[in-house]
């Protein structure tokens, strides 16, 4: 019996999708001393894991906690953000998985907010250096009790372990980003 012409192509297209949709990584920090430099000339150097945190520290200022490679605990701008990560546990999110999506709740100043993160998906995109590289798109919808709206979004890097991109913006028109330039080991 004779298959027809197009089975081997459309099953090699089927194997394709099946292929990339069962991409996974699990949770893992850079390794020691690797130093992750952003457009904004800031760079931060990997210094270790404890659990699903990741030991860092910003060149020129203090140690900092990054939970799941998402959240970092004092943030940017020295708040503790403890509470936060402690309500959403994005560590549910591991290991990542297209599709996986966990939704958490956090109340503060007399508000509530709702949060749905989601792996929208595995890519491969631009990464530092101009060079193609695979990620996972991870995406935080961020909603208040009086219509407050934002969306954040990391690109995961499994062969760097690392956020290599984020871009975060809001209902009132606020935005900002921050890109991986060049990382060295």
């Amino acid at each position: 019996m004779r298959l027809p012409a197009f089975l081997p192509v459309l099953s090699a297209a089927l194997l394709g999708a099946v292929t990339a949709s069962a991409q996974t990584m699990e949770f893992a920090c850079p390794d020691p001393g690797t130093t992750f430099t952003y457009d904004s000339g800031v760079k931060v150097v990997a210094r270790g894991r404890s659990g699903m945190d990741c030991n860092m520290e910003r060149v020129g200022g203090g140690p900092f906690k990054l939970r799941a490679l998402l959240f970092d605990n004092p943030s940017a701008d020295g708040n503790d953000t403890s509470a936060f990560i402690a309500a959403l546990r994005p560590e549910r999110l591991w290991p990542l998985e297209a599709g996986k999506k966990i939704e958490a709740s956090y109340k503060i100043g007399g508000g509530t907010w709702t949060y749905t993160l989601a792996v929208v998906r595995y890519e491969r995109r631009t990464g530092p250096g101009d060079k193609m590289i695979d990620t996972f798109l991870i995406e935080m919808n961020e909603t208040g009790d009086k219509g407050q709206r934002s969306v954040s979004r990391w690109w995961i890097a499994p062969s760097d372990k690392f956020a290599i991109r984020y871009d975060f913006s809001d209902g009132a028109g606020k935005a900002n980003r921050a890109v991986v330039t060049e990382i060295t080991r």
